[in-house]
């Protein structure tokens, strides 16, 4: 699945570009256990945020994003299980900015099942534009 870049993201971007308004807040990285396909018109509400043992979003601190071209991306992001016996289904992961979601994207591999302890999802944020 594509990377979706949802309304309220776009809208983000607009507003920086013509130095409307300047993101005043680092991006949140939240990985979604709904079994959702991300549209266009999707909020935050849209995804169910996962909630195994150890998960914990990601705040992405803008000046760490390495900008020296097109796509911009971010370190991998690591989110590891720290309890056994759980059953939970990853499906995708999405990024929100303070409550707008900016965009989602669904595991073209996936769902990932965390069930035991050191289970891992590892996702590197990278958005281009062409």
């Amino acid at each position: 699945m594509a990377l979706v870049v949802c309304d309220g993201g776009e809208l983000i971007a607009l507003k920086a570009l013509v130095n409307h308004t300047a993101q005043s807040t680092d991006l949140t990285l939240k990985l979604y256990k709904s079994d959702t396909t991300p549209g266009n018109t999707d909020t935050a509400a849209t995804y169910t945020e996962a909630d195994f043992t150890g998960y914990s979003a990601a705040t992405l601190t803008g000046s760490s994003w390495v900008v020296t071209g097109n796509p911009v991306t971010y370190a991998k992001q690591t989110f590891t299980s720290s309890a056994g016996s759980q059953n939970q289904n990853v499906y995708g992961y999405f990024i929100v900015a303070g409550a707008a979601l900016v965009y989602a994207e669904r595991f073209t591999d996936g769902p990932y099942n965390i069930a035991n302890d050191g289970d891992k999802i590892e996702v590197t944020p990278s958005l281009g534009a062409d």
